[in-house]
């Protein structure tokens, strides 16, 4: 009945000649409040709750962490965004060192030891927001539904008796086994009791994730012209769409995720929170550049990345670039030696982006949507980067 409904929509949208837009609406008031704070080098850690949503069946308090520089100057700021990686108990973890005074078991607690394993294997032991904060950013990551401080009972005891239980005897492996299972079957399940609200779980993350960049803008210490986006895998599809559909964010970073739709493939578990079906049924993943340009965007993608094939992910890139036909100095693609993963030399081509665009005091970058940076004629390309 909902695939139904869906395809009906598609087809009046189609025949009216028009595009699907996400439902983002706007914002109620953040009333963030600061729950604990934690002295870092350089900068703060802030552990803060705040209101997102406007009707009864999607307003609630959600947890973030956000850091804030010494000095109290305004600075420019990035909300990152973290993926999605099959591992449900950790969100914001995935980008930020969890503060140990707020977690049971401090430096020994089962979500630092997940959120380092983490780190470890997918950014070379590298927490990338506080990298980004000592270099004089206000970064914000909070948690997508789903994930962290709004994950299930089941991904909470999955991490417990994983990261935390020193029994691994045959009984413990068995239902370590069956929660995981639960929890990845979960995510269609939570699909389908959202779609009976009338509710996309992708649009509602992206109302989330524009609830986060306008609270970002309402902070004193924060250029509110200066917010950009990072998301690696499924934060790059929740940067992308971010860019294209809140005109706060002045540029994004988009890495591991984008590629060319196969509409005869069957839907995994896993794909349920990054499906906005509507706009699937009109357009290619590609075709968000319809949307996205002028605004600065990079895309960068692995040779070798398992989930994203090279050849598939070029005519993605191809299709973004038609998009930026006025405006190619606007758009990077560009692969890198590698597969998914974010690594130190992937991170420093971030960071030089991102200098790039919110750090950089040139004239001509202030308003990039009217006075886009010249560089070479046709810029707008692919290329590949070697480490």
């Amino acid at each position: 009945m909902i695939r139904l409904g869906i395809v009906m929509m598609s087809f009046l949208l189609s025949v009216a000649g028009m595009l699907y837009v996400p439902r983002v609406g706007k914002s109620v008031r953040p009333d963030m409040t600061t729950l604990a704070v934690e002295d870092r080098d350089g900068y703060e850690c802030r552990h803060v709750e705040f209101t997102v949503g406007r009707k009864s069946t999607d307003k609630e308090r959600i947890r973030a962490y956000l850091l804030v520089p010494n000095g109290g100057t305004k600075c420019p700021a990035v909300l990152m965004l973290h993926d999605h990686g099959a591992r449900f108990d950790i969100g914001k973890e995935k980008l930020v060192k969890p503060m140990e005074t707020i977690l049971e078991m401090g430096a020994e607690d089962h979500i630092m030891k997940s959120s380092r394993q983490w780190v470890d294997k997918n950014f070379d032991g590298v927490y990338l927001a506080d990298s980004l904060a000592s270099l004089g950013y206000v970064v914000m990551v909070a948690d997508a539904l789903y994930w962290g401080e709004r994950s299930s009972e089941d991904a909470h005891r999955w991490s417990e008796l994983t990261y935390g239980s020193t029994r691994k005897d045959q009984a413990v492996k068995d239902t370590i086994k069956v929660l995981k299972t639960r929890v990845y079957d979960g995510q269609e399940t939570l699909y389908h009791e959202l779609r009976s609200q009338d509710v996309i779980w992708a649009e509602k993350m992206l109302r989330d994730d524009v609830a986060s960049v306008r609270l970002l803008k309402s902070l004193p210490y924060v250029d509110k012209k200066k917010i950009g986006a990072f998301g690696f895998s499924m934060g790059a599809h929740r940067c992308w769409m971010l860019a294209a559909f809140c005109k706060d964010v002045r540029c994004g970073v988009a890495l591991s995720w984008m590629t060319t739709l196969d509409r005869e493939e069957r839907m995994k578990a896993s794909d349920y929170s990054m499906a906005v079906m509507p706009m699937r049924e009109q357009m290619d993943f590609g075709d968000i550049g319809r949307f996205l340009a002028p605004k600065p965007m990079l895309f960068m993608s692995g040779t070798t990345d398992h989930l994203f094939p090279k050849d598939k992910v070029s005519i993605a890139f191809e299709k973004l670039q038609s998009h930026y036909s006025d405006c190619p100095e606007n758009l990077e693609t560009m692969f890198f030696d590698g597969g998914h993963h974010c690594g130190k030399y992937v991170q420093s081509v971030i960071f030089d982006y991102l200098e790039k665009h919110l750090q950089a005091e040139s004239p001509e970058m202030k308003n990039p949507a009217q006075t886009p940076v010249m560089t070479e004629p046709g810029s707008s390309y692919t290329r590949d980067i070697k480490s």
